[in-house]
């Protein structure tokens, strides 16, 4: 039971930090852009990171740790115009954390934070 609810503190404070969809709706900004994303998180404690790019240039997705080291990098080759991954945060230590997308030049960047919430133990005499 205590795991189960840090797993769903965790990703109440996950969904709390991380909100963030920015999709171009206009074909002339979809046209200027190397790419859109939509990154957010469930309530099954995963960050979904959406990438859709508009140009036949290569991607980075990275996630980096507060001090900058990072956790995760992926490519997306030229040939790929739709990115879809759903990261599970989970194992990931408390803190801080930024997922950046970048190609041609152009760069997102979100933070989420992984926090712990402690549960109190009580104890009843009878």
């Amino acid at each position: 039971m205590k795991s189960s609810i840090k797993s769903i503190a965790m990703t109440m404070v996950i969904a709390a930090t991380v909100a963030f969809n920015s999709f171009a709706d206009d074909k002339e900004s979809k046209k200027a852009a190397a790419f859109g994303t939509g990154i957010f998180a469930s309530k099954t404690g995963k960050i979904h990171v959406n990438v859709d790019k508009y140009t036949s240039d290569k991607a980075v997705v990275l996630i980096t740790n507060k001090s900058g080291e990072a956790m995760y990098r992926e490519i997306i080759d030229r040939n790929t115009g739709k990115f879809r991954k759903a990261f599970n945060v989970n194992e990931l230590p408390a803190g801080t954390y930024t997922i950046e997308v970048s190609a041609n030049g152009q760069k997102t960047e979100k933070q989420f934070e992984v926090a712990e919430i402690r549960t109190e133990r009580q104890i009843s005499i009878k």
